[in-house]
């Protein structure tokens, strides 16, 4: 059960193609898995794949693997981003692994969340602005100062404590050639309208 149950969470996330969702229910159904929508998956022609995301959704309902609130992929895809920032941000404060990679890692996910998907989540819009803020503020190295690190773990604090997402709200310094650059503009400006 738990290969159909992370097959179905890269096809959400669209890391398994619909074309592979027959192969999918045919190794489910030789594992010893039985369901109406399954058999039906599994039976299905690769050119014929049109319906195979509802089928295998059905299978899912079938099989008890997906939650009887999720109503169609595009919930599913949103819950599966949430669940692997959470998990990156887990990692994060366990202090497994490299805390850049996992700052990318959540600020990529929560990019996407607040962004790209069909049903985007303004509720982690703050907070993915802030990781993709560490993400940058981050040096080639992969090393960061050990505020950065500090200010990364707070907000994967705040991304596991659940709605309401707190902003920990960091802001990218100004670089001193970019302030100055401005600052002569507006004063020319400035005398312009005096």
């Amino acid at each position: 059960m738990d290969e159909l149950r992370e097959a179905a969470d890269g096809f959400a996330v669209g890391k398994l193609h619909v074309e592979a969702l027959t192969m999918v229910a045919a190794q489910a159904l030789a594992r010893g898995l039985d369901s109406p929508a399954l058999v039906e998956l599994a039976c299905l022609h690769s050119s014929d794949t049109a319906n195979a995301p509802e089928l295998f959704l059905t299978a899912l309902r079938e099989l008890g693997l997906s939650d009887a609130t999720e109503v169609d992929w595009p919930q599913r895809e949103a819950a599966v981003l949430l669940r692997y920032a959470r998990e990156s941000a887990a990692r994060l404060l366990g202090c497994d692994g490299d805390p850049s990679t996992h700052v990318g890692d959540i600020s990529g996910l929560l990019c996407l969340l607040a962004h790209s998907i069909e049903r985007p989540d303004p509720a982690v819009d703050e907070l993915a602005s802030d990781f993709e803020i560490l993400h940058a503020l981050w040096d080639d190295s992969g090393s960061g100062s050990e505020a950065h690190v500090e200010q990364a773990r707070v907000a994967a604090r705040y991304l596991l404590d659940g709605p309401p997402y707190r902003s920990i709200h960091v802001r990218a310094p100004a670089r001193p050639d970019v302030v100055a650059r401005r600052g002569g503009l507006w004063r020319r400006f400035s005398k312009r309208r005096s």
